[in-house]
């Protein structure tokens, strides 16, 4: 073998391993990086699911206590509604460490605030604009803490018509 040969091959299996290295080095932190963002967004996807959850527990728990135990009366529901803001903290499996703040809002069908404290909207002779209570709970639902935190917002619409 001559002194030439050896100079040609001398240094070309080094720069190639380590062009190698730092090309598998790159792919391990890609992969590291992908796997710790989807493991990320698993985890906010259910957190997100479970405040959904949690704002529709809330909203029922809201038309329960307007339209229960009586929902015959129309002044009562509006005035179970007007004293509907209320945060409920659910200890159940699934809703864990989530709470729904749920809030109650009652129209005539003339887009005036309800007033249950006027009996004469109540009655068979009240305006004709008056003998319709529309109501929408507001619930928001919310779990988690710090940065794995989601809040979602539902609301659920209801009416009763005078008798």
């Amino acid at each position: 073998m001559s002194l030439d040969n050896l100079k040609k091959q001398q240094g070309f299996l080094m720069p190639l391993a380590i062009f190698i290295v730092v090309v598998m080095g790159l792919f391990a932190l890609v992969i590291s990086r992908n796997t710790i963002q989807s493991a990320t967004s698993v985890t906010l996807e259910a957190v997100s699911t479970q405040a959904f959850y949690a704002a529709e527990s809330g909203a029922q728990q809201g038309m329960q206590t307007l339209f229960f135990p009586d929902a015959s009366s129309r002044q009562q529901a509006d005035t179970r509604c007007a004293g509907l803001n209320t945060t409920y903290n659910f200890s159940v499996a699934g809703l864990n460490n989530c709470s729904a703040a749920v809030v109650c809002s009652c129209r005539f069908q003339d887009n005036t605030n309800c007033a249950p404290v006027t009996a004469a909207n109540y009655t068979s002779s009240a305006a004709q604009n008056k003998t319709m209570s529309f109501y929408t709970i507001t619930s928001t639902g919310t779990c988690g803490a710090g940065t794995l935190r989601a809040t979602r917002t539902i609301e659920a619409g209801s009416f009763l018509k005078q008798e």
